[in-house]
C-alpha cells in the first residue's frame, strides 16, 4: 500500500507539472502566423519576380483605380430596344401539339398531308396549321397555335383520337393563326 501511495503521488506530480497555466484560444484566421513588415514582404516578392511581373505588380493599384472609375453609359435607344424585343418575344410564345418526331422526312411529309385531310373532315370553322420543324436529326410535325396551355391540352385530346402519340410542347407560335376562343374548335 505504501508503494501504491508513492506511485500515486508521483503520477499526480507529473500530471500537474505537464499542465499549462496559459489559456488556449483559437487562432484568428485573419491574423498572419508570423508578424512580418509589409514592405519587407513586398520587397521579397519583387525579388522573386521577373521584369514583366514586377512591372505589373508595381502598377497594379494605379491600373485598377483608373479602370474602376470608367462609366459605361448605355444609350436609351438600346434600352428601349430590349424592352420591345421582350414584349415581341412574349407575343410569339405559346404551345403546339407535336404529332410525331422522326428521322424520316418522307414520313413527316406524309403525316403532314394526312393530318390536313383528317383535320378538314374533323373540325368545323377551324383549320389548324401543320408545321414540319427540323432540328437535327429529327423532323417534328406540329400543329396548332395556342397562347394558353389549357387550350393546347384540350386540342391534343381531340388529336389523340387519331394520333395517340401526340403531346403538347412549348413553341414559338404564329399569333395570326390563333383560334379566337375554345368555341372555334368544334367537331363536325
Amino acid at each position: 500500500m505504501k508503494n501504491f501511495s508513492i506511485l500515486f503521488f508521483i503520477s499526480a506530480l507529473i500530471i500537474s507539472a505537464c499542465g499549462t497555466t496559459e489559456s488556449v484560444t483559437e487562432a484568428d484566421p485573419d491574423r498572419p502566423i508570423f508578424d512580418i513588415d509589409e514592405e519587407i514582404a513586398e520587397e521579397y516578392i519583387a525579388e522573386q519576380m521577373d521584369e514583366f511581373d514586377r512591372l505589373l505588380f508595381e502598377n497594379r493599384s494605379r491600373l485598377s483605380d483608373r479602370f474602376a472609375s470608367i462609366e459605361h453609359d448605355v444609350p436609351e435607344i438600346f434600352l428601349r430596344e430590349v424592352v420591345r424585343e421582350e414584349s415581341e418575344a412574349e407575343r410569339y410564345a405559346g404551345y403546339r401539339v407535336q404529332i410525331i418526331s422522326t428521322r424520316n422526312v418522307a414520313e413527316a411529309d406524309s403525316l403532314q398531308d394526312d393530318f390536313r385531310a383528317w383535320a378538314n373532315e374533323r373540325f368545323e370553322d377551324f383549320e389548324p396549321q401543320v408545321y414540319i420543324l427540323f432540328r437535327q436529326p429529327y423532323y417534328r410535325v406540329r400543329t396548332g397555335d395556342f397562347r394558353e396551355r389549357s387550350q393546347a391540352i384540350e386540342f391534343s385530346r381531340l388529336v389523340k383520337n387519331r394520333y395517340p402519340e401526340a403531346w403538347v410542347v412549348h413553341d414559338r407560335i404564329e399569333p395570326e393563326n390563333l383560334p379566337q376562343r375554345n368555341a372555334d374548335i368544334r367537331l363536325r
